[in-house]
Parts: structure tokens; sequence; C-alpha cells
């Protein structure tokens, strides 16, 4: 494989139906390579990913404001750094 500054080898092993699936996506000319069919499947994932994140955090922020509980973003991380800081003693 060829790298350059932007890209990094990477060795893993994947399961062989998931194997042959790329080998389908590449024989049909949808990808050119394994590597560009594994790029953009985890440029996918990580896309959805963060429309997941983004979608999860604005449900709190209107569960948290039709309850009133005066919750906000810093409010609720504070929150969890205290309840980490309080378990972190009881150990």
């Amino acid at each position: 494989m060829r790298v350059t500054e932007n890209e990094q080898d990477l060795a893993f092993e994947l399961p062989e139906h998931t194997v042959t699936q790329l080998n389908e996506l590449v024989r049909m000319g949808r990808f050119r390579s394994h590597q560009i069919a594994v790029a953009a499947a985890v440029e996918r994932l990580y896309a959805e990913e963060c429309r997941s994140l983004n979608t999860r955090q604005k449900a709190l922020a209107r569960v948290c404001g039709a309850l009133r509980l005066g919750s906000t973003t810093e409010s609720l991380r504070d929150a969890e750094y205290d309840r980490l800081d309080w378990e972190s003693g009881q150990r």
C-alpha cells in the first residue's frame, strides 16, 4: 500500500462476509480499490455517528427545556465531573 503524508498503514482482520462484501464492491467497479472502499465506509460511518450524536444532543436539550430543569450542556458536564470525582473517592 502506498503511504503519503496523509495516509497511514493499517493492518487488521475482517470477518469473511465483510471481505466478501468489500470484494464485491470493488468487483462491481463502485470503488477502484479496497482501500478506497474502506475509506468511504469510514467517512460515511463517521458522518452518521456525528449526525446521531447531534440529534441526541438536540433531543436532550428539548427534553431539558420541556421539563424546565435548567440543565445546560455545561451544567450536565459539570455534574458528570462531580460524579466522577465522587466515584473516584469511593474506591
